[in-house]
């Protein structure tokens, strides 16, 4: 399963190189995060983060399997796929201040040496979760639940509602 989860991951990652490179070949420029020079994108940004941060102050409980709707009921190879697909969606935009120089070149570059970067990329987006699976006793290395993941919760809610201020500025300054 967890190779099938990297699999997803894989195959979105190709699917954003696919669509920057086609971006490219049509003229267009288009970065890692081009999408937020769109004010209806940061807008919907805005708009899923403030829910995200009421989920994690406890105004509304939900988790990932149900957003997922079909991931409900499987739990097959199927639910790996799209948790790896998931994944990718989710943690694209938070790496854009880290990946952002290697993504520009990577864009840059001949498609078949940015298909290569995209490739490392996302081995190394899936490869913590494979090594776990892989080696279960690193498994102890993991922080336990408890107490402390409330105030997790709280502290990151916070930071959601101060990204949400902030893309408010920016949607602003857009229109």
């Amino acid at each position: 399963h967890s190779l099938v989860y990297a699999l997803g991951i894989l195959v979105s990652v190709w699917a954003l190189a696919l669509l920057l490179f086609i971006l490219k070949a049509a003229g267009q420029f288009a970065g890692w995060g081009f999408q937020f020079q769109s004010p209806v994108f940061v807008i919907g940004v805005a708009i899923v983060l403030f829910i995200l941060a009421l989920n994690l102050f406890g105004v509304f409980e939900f988790t990932i399997p149900s957003i997922g709707g079909p991931l409900k009921s499987k739990e097959g190879y199927q639910a790996s796929f799209i948790s790896g697909v998931i994944t990718t969606i989710v943690a694209t935009p938070c790496t854009a201040p880290f990946m952002g120089t290697a993504l520009t070149v990577a864009i840059s570059q001949p498609n078949i040496v940015g298909f290569g970067i995209f490739t490392f990329l996302g081995l190394g987006l899936a490869l913590p979760f494979v090594l776990l699976s892989a080696f279960p006793s690193l498994l102890s290395f993991i922080p336990k639940p408890g107490l402390w993941m409330v105030y997790l919760k709280k502290f990151l809610g916070i930071i959601l509602l101060a990204c949400v201020i902030w893309f408010l500025g920016v949607f602003g300054m857009q229109t």
